[in-house]
């Protein structure tokens, strides 16, 4: 009985993390949250209140890091459609809170460290789950 049990434990604690269908919010002032919604075919929506705007791309998982690849348009030139890789950033899931650590932009060509000050300040926090 006590093999049974240690089995079923281990098992528990070796269940890969997911993210799909759910939905992480940061409330940046009253009436502006940022969020960020996982879909299940890996790619995600990074939503900014400040702009407006909804950022997308890819997401990866590997142990406990998630990996997000954002693809937006090449330039905001006026009938602009091709779609490039612009940055990636690594986060960390962590009591049930979704914190990112460090940022690179693609800048001319080049991946440049962004200061990631900012971005470590910032906790999401799961909202909801379709």
């Amino acid at each position: 009985m006590l093999l049974i049990l240690l089995s079923c434990n281990i098992q528990d604690k070796q269940k890969p993390l997911t993210l799909a269908n759910t939905k992480w919010e940061y409330k940046v002032a009253e009436g502006c949250v940022n969020y960020i919604y996982f879909n299940n075919d890996s790619t995600y929506e990074d939503y900014n209140c400040e702009i407006d705007y909804p950022f997308s791309g890819r997401y990866q998982i590997r142990k406990d890091t998630i990996y997000l690849i954002e693809i937006d348009l090449a330039s905001n030139l006026p009938n602009e459609k091709r779609r490039v890789i612009k940055s990636k950033t690594k986060g960390i899931l962590k009591n049930d809170r979704l914190k990112f650590f460090d940022r690179e932009n693609i800048i001319d060509g080049k991946w440049i460290k962004s200061g990631t000050k900012s971005i470590e300040e910032i906790l999401y926090k799961k909202t909801e789950k379709h």
